[in-house]
């Protein structure tokens, strides 16, 4: 019951920010579609005032300070900024070496830039941060006067701004800038699911471990849900920490969700004394999320009583412990446990077991495939 409840909150969170995404989008759209000037035309206007500028002899070029002073007039305004987004990614992609030694020259430009959007809408503030996280290389040496810039517009922002500045800061890879971001949503109580988090953090240009270790050293003072998402980021970027979230699964005082995610660092990353754990919370769950979890998990582990307890798991009143023990068993390629559950297992094993066989696609030996297909049809 509380597993259903947590996908219909899932389900709902997930809702909101594809609404919040639709109405940026649709902003976006009203920007574009309210000015007639912007057209595949003005594109290629503003692409040739950037490949002249980057490109050309320098005598056919505008003075540095000449471009910076049009830059500067032109870009406050958010069809303007997309327009130059999309000739500069021209350049970007077709000169790549070009592209680098214009962007170092705008550094200064394009923090100044910052500041002005911070006095505009919630969509231009998100329409810049995009931009930024697209073309870091625009704010090189700028990065830690950009970080305070951007975070500013974290105040009375949508949840897609505050995932755009993550994602800036990311892209620019600044350590502190990215902390200060998370230390902010905690403060605030600002909504962001810890997926989506994790997946921003996962896009940092810079030494991910350094980024993993400042924000696990500060994720005590956080809230739960962003803790999740620092060890789901430390999970994808460092097998160093076993021993550090081995004590997380034994504190039964500790957050529900934080020992799930922190159960899957286990599932990736082999740690023998998590072993025991993971096939005591099967056999004697303090909370049937934590089975499914270990279930899952139990694939790096494979011997006599991962089998016995995953079999013993098939009979699970749960459907998701029953789906994670059958998926688990598929990938430890026991084909005669598997077997055995379609000989002699309930109905409801019989079916788990052999939807996730066709799921893996196990069924590639004949032999084998006979035999489940005749267990599927006398059951």
């Amino acid at each position: 019951m509380v597993t259903d409840l947590r996908i219909y909150v899932i389900i709902g969170i997930f809702t909101m920010v594809c609404i919040s995404m639709m109405v940026f989008n649709f902003g976006i759209i009203y920007h574009r579609n309210g000015n007639k000037d912007l057209s595949p035309a003005k594109v290629e206007k503003w692409r040739g005032i950037i490949y002249v500028q980057a490109l050309a002899p320098k005598n056919l070029k505008l003075s540095e300070r000449r471009h910076e002073k049009f830059l500067r007039r032109k870009l406050p305004s958010a069809e303007k900024l997309i327009l130059y987004a999309a000739a500069l990614q021209r350049l970007k992609n077709e000169f790549p070496e070009s592209y680098y030694a214009y962007a170092e020259k705008k550094h200064e430009v394009f923090l100044e830039l910052a500041d002005v959007y911070g006095r505009k809408s919630r969509i231009d503030r998100t329409c810049y941060a995009d931009f930024i996280s697209n073309f870091p290389e625009l704010v090189g040496n700028v990065q830690g006067r950009l970080a305070d810039v951007l975070i500013s517009y974290i105040e009375d922002s949508c949840i897609y701004c505050r995932t755009k500045v993550l994602s800036a800061l990311c892209s620019v890879g600044h350590l502190q800038g990215v902390a200060n971001v998370l230390q902010v949503i905690h403060d605030r109580e600002l909504f962001m699911h810890n997926r989506l988090l994790t997946t921003e953090l996962l896009k940092f240009r810079g030494d991910q471990k350094i980024l993993g270790e400042l924000l696990w050293n500060k994720s005590n003072s956080w809230n739960d849900s962003i803790t999740v998402s620092v060890i789901q980021f430390i999970t994808k970027i460092s097998d160093g920490y076993s021993e550090i979230f081995f004590q997380i699964l034994l504190d039964a005082s500790a957050n529900l969700e934080v020992r799930i995610a922190a159960i899957r660092y286990y599932g990736e990353h082999e740690y023998e004394p998590a072993h025991r754990v993971l096939i005591d919370f099967i056999e004697n769950p303090p909370d049937i999320d934590l089975a499914i979890a270990a279930a899952e998990a139990l694939v790096l582990y494979p011997s006599s009583g991962t089998i016995a307890v995953l079999k013993a798991a098939l009979a699970s009143p749960d459907w998701h412990v029953r789906y994670n023990a059958s998926a688990t068993l598929v990938k430890l390629g026991n084909r005669e446990e598997i077997l055995r559950a379609l000989e002699d297992g309930r109905e409801h094993e019989k079916e788990i077991v052999a939807y996730m066989l066709e799921l893996e696609g196990a069924l590639e030996d004949e032999d084998f495939l006979r035999k489940t297909e005749g267990e599927i049809l006398t059951s």
